[in-house]
């Protein structure tokens, strides 16, 4: 029972070996600027030319337009919104 338990150990770790070694391989050597390839939504320049951007982006905007369209304003010395 030790021994597959042992074995099983030595397979994750060699599995886990080569996969870094894969990647790290793929992207640091074989790609000529040294970097990983930037995949956040927001700061993807493909994306914003495409015109998509982040969901936490877009919720903001929506509720900048939502406070302007009820006429709220923060009231910066209680921390509060006042919409009237």
């Amino acid at each position: 029972m030790i021994k597959v338990f042992i074995i099983s150990i030595l397979l994750v770790a060699i599995s886990g070996i080569l996969l870094a070694t894969s990647i790290i391989f793929k992207k640091l050597i074989l790609n000529k600027r040294g970097f990983f390839p930037n995949t956040s939504v927001g700061h993807n320049p493909n994306m914003q030319k495409l015109g998509i951007t982040c969901a936490k982006g877009d919720a903001w905007k929506e509720f900048k337009q939502s406070k302007e369209v009820l006429g709220c304003s923060t009231d910066e010395s209680t921390g509060g919104c006042s919409c009237g």
